[in-house]
Order: structure tokens, then sequence, then C-alpha cells
């Protein structure tokens, strides 16, 4: 492809910069910069850009025609968790052994990037656009959300589309998401004079992410801590838990009257099951309508002491078949047997997309063109902003076979599968945006 010869190192090159800006998301002045960084890229590729809402979300669009295919992706990043467990400073791309490592090069950079080139590759085909394409860069997908919520509000919405912020094949199917922060009081001093006690608990760094660290500070000076694996919240199975394991080693400690301590035991004896058996929440149904949509899962993620409570974050991620008002109501009955009370609670619905939807037809033979596998429509355990907007379904970037190290320490994409992950965008769109067919 003439396109890749010319530019192959330019998205590379275009990758490595954008992570070269920490855009995590609670540091708007970065996720701004980062927001610029990728308008005025597209600017320079003859793109239309518009930045709205104070910096929170940019728009880039190509084509014409009254039908738009939308492509949402996010600027913005989690943090990078254990820094001394990276192999180069997160917040300096870096190619090693032909792969590119940065907080950001899965999810959601790598992708935009390749989406981005995509578009300009489809620009500069002679065939005409029958349709647009919209870009919308969303800069709080790895927080609240509240830039696409607005954007949703606001501004007119694309008429299919997809997100690059998953999995590959085609994931019709999305899970919902609960986060729930409750806290639970507790005595301000545990010191009854008959021994050590817990001061001070802290653990965690995102709703989103099972932590990988747990400390715990007591009265006599000493301090406990432990060692996880962080991993996307979606799929705790490949994390460990250092929530868990704290209260697992504090279980084995002598903390007689420790209110901190018994409140440790309830997380281990609620949590300990990541398919929500202790919080009542199990589902047995593994599939909808004959397809997989698997299980509830829930997962502690952050946890701290304040003066007079323990406030403790749970991440839950629900199927198809259940509802945010009943992971809502389980977790409400926790608090009243438990003593505590529900501080803050959001959640997003899970989705269903019709797999006969005209334009997934156009996605799945991209796909199969640019590579050595057949399409399927499958599950995306985790959350994107598919779910703001109708008729649009996860894809990519993450491909059969293809190691998943979003969230976690030395996250990265290799190099080939970047310029993949290129190919079939740009195949996709211009079998979209320059058909005479309908998709709407």
């Amino acid at each position: 492809m003439e396109y890749l010869k010319e530019n192959r190192e330019k998205i590379i090159g275009d990758l490595l910069d954008c992570l070269s800006i920490a855009s995590v998301s609670q540091n708007r002045v970065k996720t701004e910069e980062a927001l610029d960084y990728v308008l005025s890229l597209a600017e320079s590729m003859g793109m239309e850009s518009h930045k709205l809402l104070d910096g929170r979300v940019g728009t880039v669009e190509i084509g014409q025609g009254t039908e738009t295919l939308g492509i949402l992706v996010h600027i913005d990043v989690v943090d990078e968790g254990n820094r001394d467990l990276w192999i180069c400073d997160p917040f300096k791309g870096q190619i090693i052994d032909g792969k590119i490592f940065g907080r950001g090069a899965l999810d959601d950079k790598g992708p935009l990037i390749a989406s981005l080139h995509a578009m300009k590759a489809a620009m500069d085909e002679e065939r005409p656009f029958t349709k647009k394409v919209r870009m919308i860069i969303g800069t709080q997908e790895e927080a609240e959300w509240s830039d696409m919520d607005e954007y949703v509000k606001k501004y007119e919405l694309p008429d299919y589309g997809f997100t690059p912020d998953g999995e590959f094949p085609i994931c019709n199917i999305e899970k919902g998401c609960v986060d729930a922060v409750i806290r639970f009081p507790i005595f301000e001093s545990n010191d009854n004079g008959e021994g050590v006690f817990i001061q001070k608990i802290e653990g965690g760094t995102a709703s989103n992410v099972i932590p990988g660290s747990c400390k715990v500070w007591l009265s006599n000076g000493r301090q406990i801590q432990t060692f996880g694996k962080a991993a996307h919240s979606s799929r705790p199975e490949r994390g460990k838990n250092a929530i868990l394991l704290m209260a697992e080693k504090i279980a084995s400690r002598e903390f007689a009257g420790d209110a901190i301590a018994e409140k440790m035991n309830m997380i281990q004896r609620r949590f300990h099951d990541i398919y929500g058996s202790g919080l009542g929440i199990y589902s047995k149904n593994e599939y909808y309508n004959g397809e997989y949509i698997h299980r509830n899962v829930v997962s502690p993620t952050m946890i701290r002491t304040e003066k007079g409570y323990l406030e403790l974050t749970l991440n839950v991620r629900f199927s198809y078949e259940s509802t945010a008002e009943e992971i809502i109501a389980a977790i409400e009955k926790l608090c009243d047997e438990e003593g505590g009370y529900v501080e803050s609670c959001t959640s997003l619905p899970a989705i269903y997309v019709d797999r006969h939807e005209p334009y997934l037809k156009k996605l799945a033979e991209a796909y199969e063109n640019q590579t050595d596998f057949s399409n399927e429509f499958s599950l995306a355990y985790g959350g994107s902003y598919a779910k703001v907007m109708k008729r649009m379904v996860s894809w990519g970037p993450i491909l059969p076979g293809m190691e998943d190290t979003c969230h976690e320490e030395n996250e990265c994409i290799k190099i080939d599968d970047l310029i993949t992950n290129f190919r079939i965008y740009y195949d996709a769109i211009m079998s979209i945006a320059k058909s005479e067919e309908s998709f709407v």
C-alpha cells in the first residue's frame, strides 16, 4: 500500500509523540494538551477539526454526504501504577524489541493514531466520499465520562460506527458498569491499651484498575504492604488484588477489637469471589439469545481511611441480563448489613447491538480482508464510549492472541499490530464512506 510505504514511520513517530504527553484523566491541563496535539496533527493532514466543550472533546471530520460514520476514541489514560515495574518511562514512548511502550499505547492512543492515519489514507484515494467520517475524541473515558455525556446532549451524533477501544473481532455486546464508593464509620482510635492497632490503610489508584499495592500503617510505627498485579477491572482474574491480599494478611494477625481489621475481614468474606456470590449478584446464565455474555464480576479497587471512616470503592461489570438497579440494590443491602452507607454511585448500561446491522458486514469484511482470522461476534468485557451512542460497537485494537496490557505496567503494542490496526480501519472507512450503499 502506497500510503504505508510513505507514512509507516510517521505513524510510529506520531504515536511516540502522543505518548510523551502524560494525559492522565484527572490532569485537565495535560488531557487538553494531548487533545490539542491530535487536533493539530489532523489539521496538518488537511482535515477539519473542532475543539468543543472547554477543551474536553474534539472532533475531526472528512468526507461529505447525509450519513456519518463515527469513530469514538479517547486521549486520556489511567495513571502509571507502580512506576518501579516499568521497563521504561511510562510517559515517554519508547520502542523495545519491536513494541511501542508507554501509558496509552494500547488504550487508546495507539488505536487513535492508527484511525487518524486511516482517515488520511482514505482522503488520499481519488474515489469520492459518499458519507462523512467523524472522529470524536474524549478526554474523560477513564474517569466519569462527563465529556461524552455532554457531547451527546448538545451535538448531532453519527448514524453508526465503532470505537477502537476493545478487542477484535466485532464486540456487539458490552458489559455494564457500576462504580460505588461506600463508607464504613470507624473509631478515631482503636488504642485500647492491649496491643498494636491499625492507624491507616491506603490502596489502589483508580476505580477501573485492580490494585497492585496496598499499605497499612500500625500504631507501633511499622507498616504492612502487599503487592499484587494491576489489571483492567473488567478482567479481574488477570490481576492479583492487593486489597484482598492485605485482607488475608490482616486476618492472620491478632488485632483484637480493631475496627479497621474487622472491616478488612468483611471485605475478604464478601469479595473473595470475583463473581459476586458474597454480594448476592452471582449470575448463572452466560448466554443470551445464544450469544456469550459472561457473568457479573466485582472488585474492590480502592481503599483508604479518613478521620472517622473507611472508604471502599467497588467496580462491578455486569452482564446484559443484569441491570444497574439490581447491582446498586445489592450494594445498598451490603451497607445495611455491615453498617455502612453509599457515598456515591455511577452506572453505565450493558449494550447489545443486532449483529445483522448492515454496516457491521463491512466491518467484518475489512477484518477478514486484512487478517488471517474469520469474523465472529463477541463480548466486550470492558466499558467503552460505544455505550453513549446508538448503533456503536467496540472493535479492536486487540487481535486474537495479542497481549492485552491495558491498565497494566509496561503497557505496549507491537508495531506490526499497530499497522494491522491501521489497515483494518482504512479498509472499513473506504468500504463504508465511499460506498453508494446506505447503512441507515
